[in-house]
């Protein structure tokens, strides 16, 4: 986006990024091309879910939880991390459970209630 001349703002808010993060990728961009984003590490372990598990996920969510065995439709944190847990064989913390709800546009899918 920011390669066809998207403001830092609109890519930020497409990405659901800080602003200051665009800006740091943008200054890279602007110093070292493509390539040098590319080379940019994230840190941090590698995701044990790949774009299919992802994809998975997605789909549960948009779908009912009672199609995945909880008692009502309603998506919850809980109900999302035991679906995980269960499906992949991984645990994640709540947090990180929403932040992967919200990376995949998802978020407001899941209720504050906590099970």
């Amino acid at each position: 986006m920011l390669l066809a001349g998207s403001p830092v703002s609109a890519v930020a808010t497409a990405l659901n990024l800080s602003t200051a993060t665009v800006k740091r990728y943008k200054a890279i961009l602007d110093d070292g091309g493509l390539d040098a984003l590319k080379k940019m590490s994230v840190g941090g372990r590698s995701s044990a879910l790949d774009a299919a598990a992802l994809e998975w996920i997605a789909a549960a969510l948009r779908g009912s939880a009672q199609a995945h065995g909880f008692p009502s439709d309603a998506w919850t944190n809980a109900r999302l991390r035991e679906l995980i847990g269960a499906r992949f064989g991984v645990r994640y913390s709540r947090v990180y459970t929403w932040q992967i709800a919200t990376n995949l546009g998802l978020g407001h899918r899941l209720s504050k209630s906590s099970r």
